[in-house]
C-alpha cells in the first residue's frame, strides 16, 4: 500500500514540497545556531580585552549579502509553492475525471456518484471505490458541524463546512487495499471513528 501510494501525483507533489521546506528549515537552523555559538564565544568578555572598537564603516555588502541570500531562499519556496498549485488547480477541470459528493454527517462519511451530467447515481457510505490511474474529483460538504475530509497516504484534505463546499483531487493508485479516510476535525464525541475507506479497482467500478 504505503509503495503504491507513495507513487500517487499528489503524493509526490506534495512531499516535494515538504521536503523543500524541511531541508531550508534545517539548513536555516544549522546556520542560525552556528552563528550564535561562534559569535558568542569569539566575542565573550575577556580580563584582557581592551575597549570596544566600533567599525566606522557600515556594513552594507554584509547586509546586501543577507539580503540577497534570504530573498533566494524566499523566491525558490515561493517558487514552488505556486508550482505546487498550479499542479494542483489543473486537474480540477479534466474532462475525464470521476466526480463525487463527499457528504459528512456525524460520524460518517457518505459517497454520493455523479453521472456527466451532475445527476447523483447512488450513494454509498463509509466506502469509496474508484478506477485506478484516474482523476477523481471530490465535493466535499458537511450536513452539521465542521468537519474535515483527509486521505493521509495521498496528501490531501479539505473542510466540511455546513452550507460551503470544497473541492479537491487525487489519482487513486493501483492497488486493491484499501487505504484510510478520516476526519481530521473534532466534531464531537464519536469523531475517531469517523472514518472511510478508499479502494481503487482496475477498469470500470
Amino acid at each position: 500500500m504505503a509503495q503504491s501510494a507513495a507513487q500517487a501525483p499528489t503524493t509526490a507533489q506534495w512531499t516535494s514540497l515538504y521536503n523543500l521546506y524541511w531541508t531550508i528549515a534545517i539548513i536555516a537552523g544549522i546556520i542560525t545556531v552556528g552563528a550564535l555559538v561562534f559569535f558568542a564565544l569569539r566575542y565573550r568578555s575577556k580580563p584582557s580585552a581592551g575597549p570596544v572598537v566600533r567599525d566606522s564603516q557600515p556594513g552594507i555588502r554584509v547586509v546586501l549579502i543577507i539580503v540577497f541570500l534570504m530573498a533566494l531562499v524566499l523566491g525558490s519556496v515561493a517558487f514552488a509553492s505556486f508550482q505546487a498549485i498550479a499542479f494542483y488547480e489543473s486537474k480540477l477541470n479534466d474532462p475525464n475525471a470521476i466526480h463525487v459528493n463527499v457528504i459528512g454527517s456525524r460520524f460518517q462519511w457518505s459517497f454520493q456518484y455523479l453521472s456527466s451530467n451532475g445527476t447523483v447515481l447512488r450513494e454509498v457510505p463509509g466506502q469509496l471505490v474508484v478506477p485506478a490511474n484516474t482523476v477523481v474529483v471530490l465535493t466535499v460538504e458537511s450536513v452539521d458541524v465542521f468537519h474535515s475530509f483527509g486521505i493521509p497516504a495521498l496528501r490531501v484534505k479539505a473542510d466540511a463546512i455546513p452550507g460551503k463546499t470544497n473541492t479537491l483531487w487525487f489519482n487513486a493508485p493501483t492497488t486493491i487495499t484499501p487505504l484510510t479516510i478520516q476526519c481530521y476535525e473534532l466534531c464531537g464525541s464519536g469523531h475517531a471513528f469517523m472514518k472511510a475507506k478508499l479502494t481503487g479497482c482496475q477498469g470500470s467500478c
